[in-house]
């Protein structure tokens, strides 16, 4: 597999601009034809018989192995889940959290680290929301979040990229100050799983989430969590499912043990999507996800620099090549994002997203899409900025 022959496998690239993998990335033509082979073996053999049975269990082990390699960490140490803030939610809501205990988070967050950040608040504990500028350098980002950091501080949860304005956080540095007074760190890896070339060992994180239906390109309802082994006795399970007696024993409790991971184990997967999900994980492994990330973030970068000189056009995120990646999000003056996200569909067929905080519109480069769509991309940011709005609507979406 190569970036072109990735693009060609994926049929929205035929017809359309597509710019919004951040939201949901289209699936490439092998990972569709696993979820029907799957589904289809389940419709003949029936999905709860012998041989249906058998080959739900072997795509679950073959999906932790693969997610284990994507991110450098044992198949023991990973689950399978439905999305990244399946995985987060486990991870914040299972600690034993006392009153006085700080969480530290900042402004930007998506929902996904922002709404536990409230729950916990009701119940007592110290939320630290630190103010982190869209457009933050990595050295201004680390200062703002590290002097934060206090030994109350019982865990520091940040997106690692900034689902809105595209700001890649020095999440390695800020790991480092966290572990120095004993806190954990979780990080939101929907923006990172597929973009990036994510090494959690290398990172030394306790909690890292992705989502497989963005970067990865997987299909929707998958998603993966690791815990790091010396932290899975610390976090208890949210739900008493089957599977947390099954998993009771750990692997160092002797023979028998299962696998540790699956006492956080929510509801079941679909094993067809879990193998979408592996096949996924497996095309981006063998373009490579340096390869990715690299040209992700030229892409990226092309786009910036182009959009920064149209007049009236304005980025809202970071302007420093280390705190930047593919996500870029614009700013046309006098138009609301959402008329941008509705004229550059029905005009140019281009697929973006609005985002709230800060207002723009956001685009993904990803692996698929050209220079030649992100040229296009910036006339069409040109033609509008030299146009007047239309009236906005009342009570539009």
């Amino acid at each position: 597999m190569s970036l072109t022959t990735l693009r060609d496998s994926i049929r929205a690239t035929r017809n359309v601009i597509y710019m919004n993998t951040g939201f949901t990335g289209p699936s490439p033509e092998p990972v569709l034809q696993r979820v029907r082979e799957v589904m289809e073996k389940e419709a003949t053999v029936g999905p709860a018989s012998v041989e249906g049975l058998q080959q739900s269990r072997q795509i679950g082990e073959e999906a932790r192995e693969v997610i284990a390699s994507l991110l450098n960490a044992s198949p023991d140490e990973v689950a399978v889940t439905h999305g990244t803030t399946e995985g987060l939610h486990v991870a914040i809501y299972g600690l034993a959290w006392q009153p006085g205990d700080e969480f530290v988070t900042c402004n930007l967050e998506h929902p996904a680290l922002a709404t536990p950040a409230s729950v916990l608040e009701e119940r007592g504990v110290t939320v630290k929301r630190v103010e982190v500028p869209a457009n933050a350098s990595s050295g201004e980002a680390l200062e703002l979040l590290s002097s934060a950091i206090t030994p109350k501080t019982k865990m520091l949860a940040l997106s690692h990229v900034q689902y809105s304005c595209g700001l890649k956080l020095p999440a390695k540095q800020l790991i480092a100050a966290a572990h120095r007074v004993g806190a954990l760190v979780a990080l939101d890896g929907a923006q990172t799983g597929g973009q990036l070339n994510i090494d959690v060992k290398a990172l030394d994180v306790d909690v890292y989430s992705i989502s497989g239906q963005k970067w990865m390109l997987g299909p929707n309802a998958t998603g993966a969590l690791y815990i790091n082994a010396r932290h899975q006795r610390t976090i208890a399970p949210l739900f008493s499912t089957h599977a947390v007696a099954d998993a009771r024993a750990m692997p160092a409790d002797g023979p028998g043990g299962g696998n540790p991971m699956m006492r956080f184990r929510i509801a079941s997967q679909s094993p067809a999507l879990t193998a979408g999900f592996t096949t996924a994980i497996k095309l981006l492994q063998d373009i490579g996800l340096d390869e990715v990330e690299a040209y992700t973030h030229a892409l990226g970068s092309r786009l910036r620099q182009g959009a920064a000189s149209i007049p009236g056009c304005s980025i809202t995120g970071p302007a420093t090549a280390d705190a930047s990646c593919g996500l870029t999000a614009v700013v046309v003056a006098g138009w609301e994002p959402r008329q941008l996200v509705d004229a550059l569909w029905e005009r140019w067929r281009i697929a973006v997203r609005a985002v709230n905080f800060p207002p723009a519109i956001r685009f993904s480069t990803a692996p698929f899409n050209t220079e030649a769509e992100v040229d296009k991309a910036l006339d069409a940011l040109r033609a509008l900025a030299g146009e007047t709005p239309p009236p906005a609507t009342e009570g539009a979406h």
